[in-house]
């Protein structure tokens, strides 16, 4: 690990700290509730599959999946989301799920191990995404699939510029959020082949997002300003800002990327 991804990974470590208390109720809550039954639907699955859920967090996709195949196992760099993980599923009865503590860019798993690798919002957090998905690729076995799940950015660059510049102000552990169309060529250059892609919109609430991260004062009254010009026609937030019975709210645009791994074997 170099020195550059190290400081990375303790920036995600502390702002994923700040986050575990609060994470299930807000990123599983009525904005997002629909997101889990559409990533499932859009999964190639059988029922027989060993999962690894890569920057599993407090294991919502995990605990998604746990029902639907053989067994899952977690992974994430941040020991208080991860004990969010393992007591939400032994509050669900959930036998079949374990999660381990440990890094997506030097996964601790065999080659060909997996039959499906997933990763579920967390590549706009990856400081280099090749280097992870180039692991989840590693792990995954011949005909197997690897799965990125992640929120999207506009495809008109200024919007995307200030769509990131807002997302990073909220949480620097943010690196980059992608439009599709980057996210399927960050795929290829991980040796990914993208067999099947699926959108959703899930509506967000602005205060909420900002609470979750306990974001400073001064930056809420910068986030909040913007909102308010893009709602009121101006600069586009690139997440499109609008209000609802009084309260800013914005769109998380969700990709899935069902992907090949091209390994002979399969």
């Amino acid at each position: 690990m170099t020195a550059q991804s190290g400081d990375h990974t303790r920036t995600v470590r502390e702002q994923f700290r700040i986050q575990s208390a609060q994470f299930e109720q807000q990123v599983g809550g009525i904005g997002n509730r629909a997101i889990g039954p559409w990533i499932l639907e859009n999964l190639p699955l059988s029922g027989a599959e060993s999962v690894l859920d890569v920057a599993t967090g407090t294991g919502l996709m995990a605990r998604d999946l746990a029902p639907h195949v053989r067994h899952v196992t977690g992974i994430d760099v941040t020991p208080e989301m991860l004990q969010q993980a393992r007591d939400q599923s032994a509050a669900a009865g959930l036998s079949n799920v374990t999660f381990d503590d440990g890094n997506a860019a030097a996964l601790p798993y065999a080659d060909d191990y997996f039959d499906l690798v997933i990763s579920r919002i967390a590549v706009h957090h990856f400081a280099d995404p090749v280097v992870e998905l180039s692991e989840m690729r590693r792990v995954c076995k011949p005909g197997g699939k690897v799965v990125i799940v992640d929120i999207t950015a506009s495809d008109d660059p200024t919007q995307a510029d200030a769509h990131n510049q807002l997302e990073r102000l909220r949480d620097p552990s943010h690196t980059t959020a992608l439009p599709l169309s980057g996210l399927t060529a960050l795929a290829q250059r991980s040796n990914l082949a993208v067999v099947h892609t699926s959108e959703a919109d899930a509506i967000r609430d602005l205060d909420e997002w900002m609470d979750l991260t306990a974001t400073p004062q001064d930056v809420r009254e910068y986030i909040t300003t913007a909102f308010e010009t893009d709602a009121a026609g101006g600069a586009s937030t690139g997440m499109r800002a609008h209000r609802v019975d009084g309260r800013f709210k914005f769109v998380h645009h969700w990709a899935v990327l069902v992907c090949d791994t091209g390994k002979s074997g399969g």
